[in-house]
């Protein structure tokens, strides 16, 4: 499955998406909104909404474009006072400028060679650009390792959320060096600045289940390896106290459109 496909899985299991993935930081929203010029904000990817409640608030403007119906009917349900675009951001064409872009865990969805120019000529000038992602840190050495066995075993090294260890923290100054493929490092934006917010997260065995359910990378693959590899995990995390507690910090790029 490619990866254009693989943005669509998720609205498999809108409801459960919405139910046990995490948010963001509220604070996150204040800053933006406080950076970015009074009018109208952009979400891209919006999803079921976990990051548009935080920006819905009397007197912001919020305008989602979210290419699967299924997501986009539950942040219908979910957040009131919003515009829902059903498509993908490739095909919309933006309606006025905007003066707040972001994106919440979903820009690398987005046409890698066209991601600056869509960014471009949706925003004011002067706009702001602000993708931002969550970073998952697992905070006890034993079950990092005992993970990470599972994970191997099933072909899964890669991308599960547990994968990182926060003791290590070498992907934390990683953050910046991967900014040229969102587009914001591109010429036309300015200013460019990036901003960490740090928090702690617990799942029990279960609702981690069910969160790993979400991801695109186990609904991919055949239904009775995603079980055995959901069934293994599980086991490891009940076997190390039954929960498992994240470090997470939510990184958030931002520059400004060039004022010419």
């Amino acid at each position: 499955m490619g990866e254009r496909e693989r943005r669509t899985v998720f609205g498999e299991a809108a409801d459960e998406y919405h139910r046990v993935r995490p948010g963001y930081p509220r604070r996150l929203a204040d800053d933006l909104l406080r950076t970015a010029a009074p009018g109208p904000v952009l979400e891209v990817g919006a999803g079921t909404g976990k990051a548009t409640e935080l920006f819905a608030r009397p007197g912001v403007e919020v305008t989602c474009v979210e290419p699967d119906a299924r997501m986009a009917g539950v942040l219908r349900r979910t957040v009131a006072g919003v515009t829902v675009v059903e498509s993908p951001f490739e095909d919309w064409r933006p309606d006025r400028p905007y003066e707040l872009l972001y994106s919440a865990q979903a820009w690398h969805w987005v046409d890698p060679g066209r991601r600056a120019d869509l960014a471009w000529a949706a925003l004011a000038p002067g706009g702001v650009f602000a993708p931002f992602w969550n970073l998952f840190l697992v905070a006890d050495p034993a079950l990092h390792a005992a993970l990470a066995e599972v994970d191997r075993g099933h072909g899964l090294d890669e991308e599960t959320p547990h994968r990182f260890l926060a003791a290590d923290g070498s992907m934390l100054g990683e953050f910046r060096s991967e900014l040229p493929a969102t587009g914001i490092t591109d010429e036309r934006f300015t200013g460019l600045e990036t901003r960490r917010y740090e928090r702690r997260l617990s799942y029990d065995a279960r609702r981690y289940r069910d969160y790993l359910g979400t991801i695109s990378m186990y609904r991919i693959l055949d239904p009775d390896h995603a079980r055995a590899a959901l069934d293994d995990t599980t086991a490891v995390v009940e076997a190390h106290g039954g929960g498992i507690e994240f470090q997470v910090f939510t990184d958030v790029a931002i520059a400004r459109k060039a004022r010419v």
